[in-house]
């Protein structure tokens, strides 16, 4: 199929019933022995006509094996390619060899680059602090191996051995700290709030009352409390008052010792005896714990404080309920013989409890921590030494750095091992072409027939193709002159080429046996050529392709009239189908019948027999003369106007061939008696046959009855005036 029309659609029909499509193109690309020559043969098989070195394809035509190997040959260096062309198995090989190389020396960088940061880190870092270097005290040296075996250890998961900043410091801490001395633990007791909470309750709801009360005490709980005080001022002591000098009664001795029992100065021993011991009971909480931070390891100070604090906190609510109790007793004591109820107290005894026995847990963990100093501070340097290569590794993505490293070697590793069959391939290749430039002849013999083709047929001795370099790897030249030729006319070209394609027949031709199989197609070879060398290409034909039975079929395609004259005269075989004796040649024309739409069609018998574009003119102004309308319709109506234009320009100019008259003009001479007419045939020449200016004339047809009536006229004129070529212009037609 050709590039530019893949999706074209055709059928041909064989003699033997089978249609070739472009379905099953492939399948008679096998079966038909088909040697064509035109555009694509030249473009294909002589490079040296579109290179600037002027060099063609090696080529032979003494045998057509040689043909074929030199096509595997040929294919065999298309798939190898070459580093120049940067193509090929060849070019392959190469650009994955630098790939893999690029790969690897990527990763061996990348690799280096890591290690290198551990080796700085190990070196500069790690080694030079030696609480978080020397892991134990007989290791002299901190190296890369020992980063890399701390890296195995911390794992994958690096964030689990990063430590705060408090963290860190209570490691360090420790490594500094000596042995200390046992701290003795505390005693463990309970508060005994509940007990002193009943006793204070059963005082402060204990009821009194005087023998002979005196109602202004009773009323008063101040002046009662005054009145007491007095007594133990004045009685036994004075015998005035203190206060205002008076005398003091004889009797008043008697009456307030009958007011204040000794019930009531009971319970007033009671409660200060109870406030006392209150007061006590604070004390000995505030004293109970004297221990020192400084008595404690590093590594407990934390808790210790965080216990401390507790504590105190406790131990003040503890304090705050105590003395909710002294003041309820102390406001009993003031108003002696009115009972009080205690409010809802907190009770955290059990608190301080719980807190004294997690004081006493941490000075088990200090005594216990003496015996076992050592080890802790080795288990504190390993993690300080982990945290810190932990904090490392993330700041350097270690983790992803080197899972990419291990995905690009297993890349780089596969890709490796892919070069090895195409490394293998190539050799075997290598290999078969060996054998087959082995197997090649001498092919310098096929310049030689082209050379002769050149010069006997169309005398070209100074164009030459010349072979250099020795069998089977041999190029050739083309040579004017004995010099290079790197500029060739169209013409020397076509000559040039048109020998190759015939210098590569004649040995197909040779080839009796299957020569009813070989369909030869030449395609217009004489573009560019003058009028001799047309002849002499046909001559080439004609001794080399043409004469008795050597083909299946000939096929010769041409727009010049001239070559068209000579293959008239080809000489062709006999050929019968069926018993029937078959037309010795065929003739087509393929015509074009709008931008989408070309034909190919029997050619009409005036182009069998003759050769010039004035005849089929003529036969189509006939057809628009004698038609029927249907056909005129069909098949003329269109193109009328443009091929009575060219068919009157064409005859009046050999009529009247002066210079100096335009077409109108000529048409004016001769229909100068007919004005009708000559009116008639300039409106269709012109507004039919050139739309520009007249666009809407496109658009529709000519009138047939217009058109026959203009044919017949022209006709007429030509029938009258010149009635022997008129006769001759029929019978070229019918």
């Amino acid at each position: 199929m050709h590039r530019h029309y893949l999706d074209c659609l055709f059928s041909i029909t064989l003699d033997n019933g089978k249609v070739i499509r472009p379905a099953n193109l492939d399948e008679f690309g096998k079966e038909l022995k088909l040697r064509v020559y035109n555009t694509d043969f030249v473009r294909e098989n002589l490079s040296w006509l579109h290179a600037d070195d002027g060099q063609i394809k090696p080529f032979t035509i003494l045998g057509s094996e040689n043909i074929e190997l030199d096509k595997q040959i040929t294919a065999i260096d298309e798939q190898l390619g070459s580093l120049e062309k940067e193509n090929g198995l060849i070019y392959e090989l190469a650009q994955n060899t630098k790939n893999v190389n690029d790969t690897r020396r990527l990763i061996i960088n990348r690799t280096e680059a890591l290690e290198e940061k551990l080796r700085k880190r190990a070196n500069e870092k790690i080694k030079m602090d030696s609480n978080l270097f020397k892991a134990n005290a007989s290791k002299k040296t901190y190296s890369i191996t020992d980063i890399k075996a701390d890296i195995l250890k911390i794992g994958d998961d690096p964030s689990s051995c990063l430590l705060d900043d408090d963290e860190k410091e209570i490691r360090r801490q420790l490594l500094k700290e000596v042995a200390m001395d046992d701290i003795d633990p505390l005693r463990e007791s309970k508060p005994k709030f509940s007990e002193h909470f009943n006793v204070c309750k059963e005082i402060l709801n204990r009821k009194i009352k005087p023998s002979e009360p005196i109602a202004d005490l009773i009323n008063n709980s101040l002046l009662q409390e005054w009145v007491r005080q007095g007594i133990d001022k004045h009685k036994d002591k004075r015998e005035s008052c203190g206060f205002c000098g008076s005398l003091l009664p004889a009797d008043l001795w008697i009456k307030l010792e009958a007011h204040f029992s000794k019930e009531s100065e009971s319970l007033r021993a009671d409660i200060k005896t109870k406030i006392d011991s209150l007061q006590e009971a604070k004390k000995s909480l505030n004293d109970f714990i004297s221990l020192k931070k400084d008595d404690f390891y590093v590594s407990l100070h934390s808790k210790l404080s965080s216990a401390i604090k507790e504590w105190y906190s406790t131990s003040k609510t503890y304090a705050e309920s105590l003395d909710k109790i002294i003041f309820e007793l102390s406001e009993r004591e003031k108003d002696i013989f009115k009972e009080r109820e205690l409010p809802k107290i907190t009770d955290v005894s059990e608190n301080i409890l719980e807190i004294i026995k997690n004081l006493n847990a941490l000075i088990g963990n200090h005594n216990r921590k003496t015996s076992s100093l050592s080890k802790d501070q080795n288990k504190a340097r390993t993690e300080l030494r982990y945290a810190d290569i932990a904090q490392f590794l993330t700041d350097i993505s270690f983790l992803d750095e080197s899972a990419e490293i291990l995905a690009a070697d297993a890349v780089c590793t596969e890709a490796k091992k892919a070069l090895k069959p195409i490394s293998d391939e190539i050799e075997q290749i290598k290999e078969n072409k060996r054998q087959l430039e082995a197997e090649a002849k001498d092919e310098s013999k096929g310049a030689e027939l082209v050379n002769q083709h050149l010069s006997h047929f169309f005398g070209h001795n100074e164009l030459k193709l010349v072979a250099e370099g020795e069998s089977p790897n041999m190029l050739f030249k083309i040579q004017r002159d004995g010099l290079d030729a790197n500029n060739l006319s169209q013409g020397e070209c076509s000559l040039i080429s048109f020998c190759y394609f015939i210098a590569k027949m004649q040995d197909e031709l040779k080839d009796v046996l299957n020569s009813d199989k070989l369909i030869i197609y030449i395609d217009d070879p004489i573009s560019s050529l003058d009028s001799n060398h047309i002849f002499f290409m046909f001559s080439l034909i004609e001794s080399v392709i043409a004469g008795p039975k050597k083909y299946g079929q000939l096929f010769i395609s041409t727009h010049n009239l001239d070559f068209l004259k000579y293959l008239k005269t080809l000489t062709h075989p006999k050929y019968k189908l069926n018993g029937k004796q078959l037309p010795d040649i065929k003739y087509f024309m393929i015509e074009r019948k709008n931008k989408n739409n070309t034909i190919l069609k029997p050619a009409p018998n005036y182009l069998k027999e003759y050769i010039t574009e004035f005849n089929y003119l003529f036969d189509q102004i006939l057809k628009c003369a004698e038609g029927k309308e249907e056909d005129i319709i069909a098949n003329y109506q269109y193109s009328f106007g443009n091929n009575m234009r060219r068919f009157l320009e064409a005859y009046l100019f050999y009529k009247y061939p002066s210079h100096k008259l335009s077409p109108d003009e000529r048409i004016n001479k001769y229909f100068e008696n007919d004005p009708v007419t000559k009116n008639l045939i300039k409106r269709l020449t012109h507004e039919y046959s050139h739309i520009g200016g007249q666009f809407d004339r496109g658009m529709e047809p000519i009138d047939v009855e217009e058109i026959s009536k203009v044919a017949n006229a022209v006709l007429n004129k030509i029938r009258a005036d010149d009635p022997d070529q008129y006769e001759s212009l029929i019978e070229s037609v019918v």
